[in-house]
């Protein structure tokens, strides 16, 4: 730094004397005097300038240093930083940013931020830039992003518009934060406070929760409710000593102070009368604990009246000379004898009245899973009104389906992933004599094996480890109605023998019980696999399968029924611009070839993705792909395995000779006529992780 200052003022001195060369010597010659004062006065101006200098070098330091410091903070922050124009395009990123999506940051840049998250997420963020770019005020939002390998992390998205700039090149500046930890903390939050929630309104014991600063109560179970005959409304938000029943606990005013004082509370036998005049014996036990710095009282009050009403009668058997038990033992046999009647009696009452709650839980669980399961339908549709297309072959299909709707025979749907196979099943219920009950669906490959007994055939209270209510099984849920067992070729080989006797039978045991229920209950099945073959490889039984192969019907994949392209592409970007406010008039006759031409491996489910896309991006009145529909240069074979392993291997084929290049050109995506987010969610899906790379000793 000081040899480049050096440098420069010799500079400046060289450049300055040739220019003083150059003038014309016009001046008289000075006097010695004048000469002396002039050599002064430039010295003194070069001590200054020297002077200057030195504060000039010190600053240009002191902004290194300032620099350095804003460089590290920036690019080495907790939470990523990134900039995007109004199309979702990244224009600046930090390091942290980088390494949250696994790419180098000359990479991202210029790179569409939507490229690392599903469809779905992807149209929530042009959403947000919508917003900030409209509200100009700060925006929140949490996704889910995919890295390059394609694993997912939680995001939070802080976004603020930028200071005032170009009104036609506006910027967007975001925070993004993994907050993958926090949500599986939220969420195992949510399964403490579910279970804490379903013991304190099942436990049999009255609890009251209070404020220990003004003592109103904040929450009392219904048990305590039942028990003093008040309603949670009017327990709510009253004091212990404004309950008429409670008024003469102790002088509650003072218990309640003296509780505060000490933490703990206890009355082993305190008589309470009931609003409706019964009289009870309780235990009375208060505690103290704190919840989010609130101190906060927990009372549980026990009935001991059953206790005490046996507790004198006991004391009258065993207490007293040997001689008073001698006289006086007819009458304590009659009073034991009619004890016993009075305990036997109360017995009975009770076990009826817990059947009659048991009975209550059956039809509450039954009616909330029905709820779940509900479709909504309409008593005047007698077609199929969610099936779109003309072609021969589908016809067929729905032919196929009218004449096996009305008779209970089981059905087979086979065909392709994206079909609409379920389609298929629920206009085949609905055309049945048992649409006026909900369709029940079952994803056999969405459930976990160790929870699919459960799942399909219900359980009872402490079955297993978890099991601490009764559950209702689908079968149960399903009777007098359709059940469609979606998936079917995922079902494991040990719950076919199970199924294998419901279909052929019509009965089962709940997990945990040895009671048989029979149900009646139509099947309708579908699949993807080639059942077939699964039985050839020992994956699937060959007497279930001629149980569901009653009455077979297969539904085309889309490449077999181009015909019907046009008026799903037509049913499709009317239904999405009319979402999102758009105005799509014509489609090109180029698009719609170009939507003919391709091969859909995803069927109408890919199709409805790409069309949805498009209709987003649209900028005007006529409809433009945003992929490009390229047909694989080597299509895949789907002989031998499952259709899930084909694909699995050809997707790491693929990924394999493009080097693990997902976007561009040459990158896996295009080869595979996919979007790149949709590529990252199947790889995910799928477990399609790349491999790291081993390190050199």
């Amino acid at each position: 730094m000081k040899k480049s200052s050096e440098f420069k003022f010799a500079e400046l001195r060289r450049r300055a004397q040739k220019f003083l060369a150059a003038q014309p010597n016009e001046q008289p010659p000075m006097a010695q005097k004048d000469v002396q004062a002039l050599v002064h006065e430039l010295n003194t101006y070069q001590i200054e300038l020297e002077m200057q200098n030195e504060d000039l070098r010190h600053t240009q330091e002191e902004l290194g240093r300032s620099r350095q410091r804003f460089t590290d903070l920036y690019e080495f922050a907790p939470v990523g930083y990134f900039t995007f124009n109004r199309k979702g395009f990244i224009v600046e990123v930090n390091l942290t940013g980088s390494l949250q999506l696994g790419v180098e940051k000359d990479a991202l840049l210029n790179k569409a931020f939507t490229s690392f998250m599903s469809q779905d997420d992807s149209d929530l963020f042009y959403l947000h830039l919508k917003k900030i770019f409209a509200a100009k005020s700060k925006q929140t939002s949490a996704l889910t992003l995919f890295q390059e390998n394609g694993k997912p992390f939680y995001a939070q998205l802080d976004s603020i518009s930028s200071l005032p700039g170009p009104a036609e090149n506006p910027l967007c500046r975001t925070t993004v934060t993994d907050i993958s930890e926090r949500r599986e903390l939220e969420e195992a939050l949510k399964i403490s406070e579910t279970r804490y929630r379903r013991l304190f309104e099942e436990v049999r014991e009255g609890i009251l929760l209070f404020n220990a600063e003004t003592g109103k109560i904040t929450d009392a179970n219904p048990y305590l409710a039942e028990m003093v005959g008040y309603s949670h409304a009017e327990l709510q938000g009253k004091k212990l000593w404004e309950i008429g029943c409670f008024k003469d606990i102790k002088a509650s005013k003072d218990a309640f102070q003296n509780l505060r004082q000490r933490g703990f509370l206890r009355y082993d036998d305190l008589s309470l009368e009931t609003r409706n005049g019964r009289k009870i014996a309780v235990e009375f036990i208060c505690t103290t604990f704190q919840v989010n710095k609130n101190k906060v009282i927990k009372c549980n009050v026990r009935d001991i009246s059953n206790r005490k009403l046996v507790s004198p009668s006991v004391q009258k058997l065993h207490g007293g000379p040997e001689q008073r038990q001698r006289e006086r033992r007819s009458d304590t046999r009659m009073t034991g004898d009619k004890l016993q009647q009075e305990i036997q009696a109360h017995r009975q009452t009770e076990e009826s009245l817990r059947q009659a709650l048991e009975e209550i839980k059956v039809l509450k669980d039954r009616l909330v899973i029905e709820n779940i399961f509900f479709r909504r339908q309409i008593d005047t549709r007698l077609h199929f009104e969610n099936v779109i297309g003309n072609s021969d072959s589908l016809k067929y299909v729905l032919y196929r389906a009218e004449q096996v709707a009305p008779i209970d025979t089981t059905v087979l749907v086979l065909g392709e992933t994206g079909t609409g196979k379920e389609l298929i099943a629920e206009a085949i219920h609905h055309l049945s004599p048992r649409r006026k009950l909900p369709l029940v669906t079952v994803n056999c490959a969405a459930i976990p094996e160790n929870l699919l007994e459960s799942e399909l055939f219900g359980r009872e209270k402490g079955a297993f480890t978890g099991a601490d209510t009764r559950q209702v099984g689908r079968f149960e849920v399903a009777d007098g109605s359709t059940l469609c067992l979606d998936e079917i070729g995922e079902l494991p080989l040990s719950m076919q023998a199970k199924l294998l006797r419901v279909i052929q039978h019509g009965e089962f045991e709940r997990l945990g019980s040895a009671k048989t229920i029979k149900v009646d209950v139509r099947i309708i099945a579908t699949t993807n696999r080639n059942l077939e073959e699964e039985i050839a490889a020992d994956r699937f039984r060959k007497d279930l399968f001629y149980r569901l192969n009653v009455f077979p019907i297969t539904v085309p994949p889309l490449r077999r029924r181009k015909e019907d392209i046009p008026l799903l592409v037509e049913t499709f970007v009317n239904r999405y611009a009319r979402k999102l406010g758009k105005k799509i008039t014509s489609i090109p006759k180029e698009t719609m070839k170009t939507l003919q031409d391709y091969a859909w491996p995803g069927n109408i489910r890919e199709l409805e993705s790409i069309i949805e896309r498009a209709v987003i991006l649209c900028p005007g009145p006529g409809l433009l792909l945003a992929d490009n529909l390229n047909n694989p240069a080597n299509p895949v074979s789907f002989e031998g395995g499952t259709v899930k392993e084909m694909e699995r291997q050809h997707i790491l084929k693929v990924l394999s000779d493009t080097g693990w290049r997902i976007e561009g050109k040459k990158g896996a995506a295009g080869i595979l006529g996919l979007h790149p987010s949709t590529l990252r969610a199947r790889m995910h899906k799928l477990g399609i992780v790349r491999p790291q790379k081993k390190s050199s000793d």
